[in-house]
């Protein structure tokens, strides 16, 4: 399979970056290339040996969806045509709502937009063959009218090994990972557990690609560690030795700190929404948070279990590209 893909950035933590890197990964022996924004140096911008890394900017790619005025007459009648002739023929082509819109410069025979937990627009929605949801309760982010598939990323080890962060950590730990760069993210949720929640918090936090203001309530709480910029490795320890991971998540397009937290914590709560709005993930070690954000920390803290008790073929690389297969032949048919 020959595969187009555009995002905003390759590397960093954020949802965006983690669903491409490991999409990636899922297509490695596949004949595959890459157009970003953005690049970022580190382990989530490395990829399989005969992916080919451009950049929006390069002559390829560069203007490959603007229409307006006569540079955009120029480019659409002129410039992409002559493009096409020279890029090869993919069989799909995957676009997160960050990236630049290359595939006029292209053809490709299926064309899915990946929303990343934002709605998509009716005529953004227009230009593709169908929305790819990462999660079922998508659904909600997809215009009236439009088709959809199912197609969540494949979750990968976040590294090797753990290695513990230089910071010191309390004995027994609630941990939480998100940047709460909107209040959807849960941070109000998150100051009423850490004065109620019978175990102290790690919080984990990056401004690597997203820039964000933590309230002082909570920089300074003395029943919070702060984690900021942690490697994949040791976000990988924190995980495998905290006490129960916790979600704050009003809302997600699939939910990366969760899916982690399914590999490698004991014991997991989550609002039902993202990753958890597929019935699969509710594995032992699971705990549901209610709507207004209640948690039962007694249930939370007696039912954890070890990772390798759970069943999350659903989230493997086999699965993705057996779907990403399905929806390219019924698709590339209609």
């Amino acid at each position: 399979m020959r595969v187009l893909i555009s995002s905003g950035w390759l590397g960093g933590a954020g949802g965006a970056e983690r669903a491409l890197y490991s999409i990636v990964q899922a297509l490695q022996g596949e004949e595959v290339d890459v157009v970003v924004r953005h690049r970022l140096e580190g382990p989530w911008s490395v990829v399989p040996a005969g992916v080919r890394v451009s950049t929006a900017d390069d002559r390829g790619w560069w203007g490959s969806g603007h229409r307006s005025g006569f540079k955009g007459r120029v480019l659409q009648t002129v410039v992409n045509p002559v493009r096409r002739a020279f890029h090869p023929h993919y069989d799909v082509y995957l676009q997160f709502l960050s990236g630049a819109h290359v595939v006029p410069a292209a053809t490709a025979d299926v064309r899915l937009l990946i929303p990343s937990g934002n709605a998509v627009e009716p005529d953004v929605a227009q230009r593709f063959d169908a929305i790819a949801m990462q999660a079922p309760d998508n659904i909600q982010l997809v215009p009236k009218g439009a088709r959809s598939v199912l197609l969540p990323p494949p979750v990968f080890d976040l590294a090797p090994s753990g290695e513990r962060p230089r910071v010191d950590l309390p004995d027994r730990y609630l941990l939480t990972v998100f940047n709460p760069y909107d209040p959807i993210k849960g941070v109000t949720d998150l100051a009423r557990a850490a004065d109620a929640a019978p175990l102290p918090f790690v919080w984990c936090h990056s401004q690597a690609t997203t820039r964000f203001d933590i309230p002082p309530e909570l920089l300074h709480h003395p029943r919070i560690t702060h984690v900021t910029d942690a490697s994949p490795a040791e976000i990988r320890y924190l995980y495998e030795r905290c006490a129960a991971y916790v979600s704050f998540s009003l809302t997600e397009g699939f939910g990366w700190s969760t899916a982690d937290a399914l590999r490698y914590a004991p014991a997991v709560a989550s609002r039902p929404i993202g990753v958890f709005s597929n019935q699969a993930a509710w594995q032992p070690g699971t705990s549901r948070i209610t709507d207004d954000g209640e948690i039962s920390w007694d249930e939370l803290l007696a039912g954890g279990c070890s990772p390798d008790e759970r069943d999350l073929d659903v989230l493997g690389r086999t699965e993705f590209r057996d779907r990403l297969a399905a929806a390219v032949e019924e698709l590339r048919v209609q």
